[in-house]
């Protein structure tokens, strides 16, 4: 088996070999409230959430931006293709014998402390020649002892070149001089319908908020792409209508999950002033109940507005 070639076959862009870790500090940092809601799944303790592990495998998954006028984030799309590309990879490694399964660990700590990467201004993970835009999976792996080849500690880096931009273009100041806290980050907050009313003001594009990897000069060699043909599946209003197989196949079933993605669709149409389809709106929200409801009548508020 050569494990290299099985994470280039399976379309990763680098696959780190490193041991199994217990962090202490990422856990206490989590219960001080540090980090957001969705950190909740993450196990601190490595070692004991996977006690037949010797080695965790994180692969690197790097993708590029969509047009900023597409008002749809890239990372959503590529997390998707990571996952299955990660899954494809994990039933390799069991057809050759090697026990993998899919961990849930700090992998942003774990690759700088390793000094694989480092963070940013931002709060964004940063790998020298992939900029911040890279998605990263993790795999808990018992190999044999032959090919238990860790990936060598680097010495830790600093790239940041403290510019500000990200934290004079951060629409909910998240970013400042004392640091990242997620409290102001549009992103925490677009997990459901229910929304806060100050991140439907500031939503410019679908699945997440692109404005500080967008601004970073970190990432200005990195070329968007256009949308494919596949891609027009995020078409507003399929999206409001309730299509949403072509998209979820795309990203992911669980971003149907409490109507996420409609109520997103219905204020990105409201923030792109489009009228045209208030009276899609206006159907939705006459057969739809709860928080998903009061998104929908908020788009059409701010369109009867205009």
């Amino acid at each position: 088996m050569n494990l290299a070639e099985l994470v280039q076959h399976a379309g990763f862009a680098a696959g780190y070999l490193l041991p199994v870790p217990q962090y202490e500090e990422w856990t206490r940092r989590r219960a001080s409230g540090a980090f957001a809601p969705e950190a909740d799944w993450i196990e601190g303790d490595a070692k004991t959430a996977y006690p037949w592990a010797n080695g965790l495998l994180l692969l690197i998954w790097p993708y590029r931006p969509y047009d900023p006028e597409a008002g749809l984030s890239g990372y959503y799309p590529a997390s998707n293709r990571s996952y299955h590309a990660m899954m494809d990879l994990k039933k390799g490694l069991q057809a050759a014998g090697v026990r993998a399964e899919r961990a849930a660990v700090p992998v942003r700590s774990i690759l700088a402390e390793h000094g694989l990467a480092t963070c940013l201004d931002s709060d964004m993970l940063y790998i020298p020649g992939l900029g911040t835009r890279f998605v990263i999976q993790a795999l808990a792996v018992a190999l044999p002892e032959e090919e238990l080849v860790f990936t060598p500690k680097r010495t830790p880096f600093t790239a940041c070149i403290h510019c500000r931009r990200c934290q004079n273009a951060c629409p909910g100041g998240a970013i400042s001089p004392r640091g990242y806290d997620w409290r102001g980050c549009l992103r925490a907050f677009e997990d459901g319908p229910g929304m806060p009313e100050w991140v439907m003001e500031k939503m410019t594009c679908l699945l997440g908020c692109e404005v500080c990897q967008d601004v970073c000069p970190l990432n200005h060699f990195i070329r968007p792409r256009p949308m494919t043909e596949e891609e027009s599946a995020f078409d507003l209003d399929k999206l409001i209508a309730g299509d949403l197989k072509p998209a979820l196949s795309l990203i992911g079933k669980n971003m149907k999950k409490g109507g996420k993605l409609t109520a997103q669709a219905a204020v990105l149409a409201a923030n792109q002033n489009r009228t045209d389809l208030l009276p899609l709106l206006e159907e939705q929200a006459a057969r739809t109940d709860g928080p998903l409801k009061d998104t929908l009548l908020w788009a059409i508020s701010k369109l009867q507005h205009i």
